[in-house]
């Protein structure tokens, strides 16, 4: 019962992260189509913060100004999906690049001027997001389907292969263990690359 118990919030956690991811992603193509206008930045700086004073996180804040019919209004959003990552360097770029720029192209929702966003299409905020809901919705299947029905709880992970199949096989709470390290170690990895798609389309002068 623990086991359904553990794999049902694996799996709310799971479902939630991915369907923010695909509601950015979703999001994120449509502001290709938006109209677009010249935007003034008014600030932009990578910011070290604390989530749940546990985990800490680099972030770019940006404030920029535009017009949409004669009326101005504030945006703050880069790109839809993007929340920061581990590491500074990729996030200090974006806030480089904004900072330096004297005007940025700035999309807006046609029958909503007040959503702007700085970025379109696919980023690598998005591409973490969707990743961590998948892994999570992963463990889910593997707790509920291989580990709890199993009487060893030493932990082992063992892959077998063959010309039709391909299992992946996980024991224990050690094996449980094993998949969230894994995780958390690839979601690490592509937090180096959280300003993909972000600066490429990005249009400043």
């Amino acid at each position: 019962m623990k086991g359904v118990i553990v794999g049902i919030c694996f799996f709310a956690v799971g479902v939630g992260i991915l369907c923010f991811g695909i509601n950015s992603l979703i999001m994120a193509n449509q502001a290709k189509t938006w109209p677009t206008t010249e935007g003034t930045i008014k600030s932009s700086k990578c910011a070290y913060y604390y989530v749940m004073n546990e985990s800490s996180s680099y972030f770019t804040h940006v404030n920029y100004s535009y017009t949409v019919a004669g009326k101005s209004y504030q945006g703050d959003r880069i790109a839809f999906g993007y929340s920061g990552s581990w590491w500074r360097k990729p996030n200090q770029k974006i806030a480089d690049r904004l900072l330096s720029a004297k005007t940025v192209l700035v999309r807006y929702a046609p029958d909503k001027p007040s959503l702007a966003v700085l970025s379109c299409g696919l980023n690598g905020a998005t591409i973490i997001t969707l990743f961590t809901g998948s892994w999570l919705l992963l463990i889910t299947a593997v707790i509920l389907v291989r580990v709890f029905p199993l009487r060893n709880n030493t932990g082992m992970l063992a892959l077998s292969w063959g010309p039709n199949s391909f299992r992946i096989i996980i024991q224990g709470v050690g094996g449980i263990v094993l998949l969230v390290v894994t995780g958390l170690a690839i979601a690490s990895f592509l937090g180096l690359t959280i300003d993909f798609g972000i600066l490429s389309t990005l249009v400043t002068s």
